[in-house]
């Protein structure tokens, strides 16, 4: 079975952070060494070197927001599983796989520091705005030692898990499709190693 996810990876933060972070460090041993634009070798390495880091930049923005696009797929198979990001094309088998679990994170942004900068009377009065949201973590742990993790929306979660109380019946994460992926990957582990004659 396939199922499409929001799977969202830290490596494009990281990726437009650190030229930012090049070119601040770049600039300040410019201005370190008493160097300025009369010396014209050292010149025209920071202008190089800050384009690079500008391409480099547009070139991981262009990736971050092909990421939200795109998020993952994860192919459930009768005896693996295919995981595919933007980045990344991995094929785990059954055999290869120790113990999978499925969790919750919380996720929270805050308006804070925005309004501690901001110039405007009217936005630094505004109460403050911290928001919030859950998502959903399946982490496969592998008899190597590694760990393949995926993330995704929980969609209703939230709502859902405040109405368990008053109806048990009701499973808060079944509208989340990595949930629903984790299930099938479940019965499909238990079909492949029973009918392999494992326990």
């Amino acid at each position: 079975m396939k199922f499409r996810i929001k799977h969202i990876s830290s490596l494009y933060n990281w990726g437009i952070a650190l030229p930012w972070i090049v070119i601040i460090a770049a600039l300040a041993l410019f201005l370190f060494l008493g160097l300025d634009v009369t010396f014209v070798f050292p010149t025209l390495v920071l202008i190089r070197l800050a384009a690079v880091c500008g391409i480099a930049e547009v070139i991981f923005i262009f990736l971050y927001i092909a990421e939200r696009i795109y998020g993952a797929r994860l192919i459930i198979n009768e005896d693996h599983i295919v995981i595919k990001t933007l980045h990344r094309h991995r094929k785990l088998y059954y055999a290869e796989i120790e113990d999978a679990k499925y969790s919750h994170y919380e996720c929270t942004r805050s308006n804070r520091e925005r309004k501690e900068r901001s110039g405007s009377l009217l936005y630094k009065y505004m109460k403050d705005d911290e928001d919030t949201w859950v998502r959903s973590k399946l982490t496969f742990f592998l008899i190597s030692g590694k760990t393949v993790t995926l993330n995704d929306e929980a969609t209703n979660y939230e709502g859902k898990r405040s109405k368990w109380i008053t109806d048990p019946d009701l499973d808060p994460d079944e509208d989340v499709v990595l949930y629903q992926a984790y299930l099938c990957y479940r019965t499909a582990c238990r079909e492949f190693c029973f009918g392999r004659g494992g326990n």
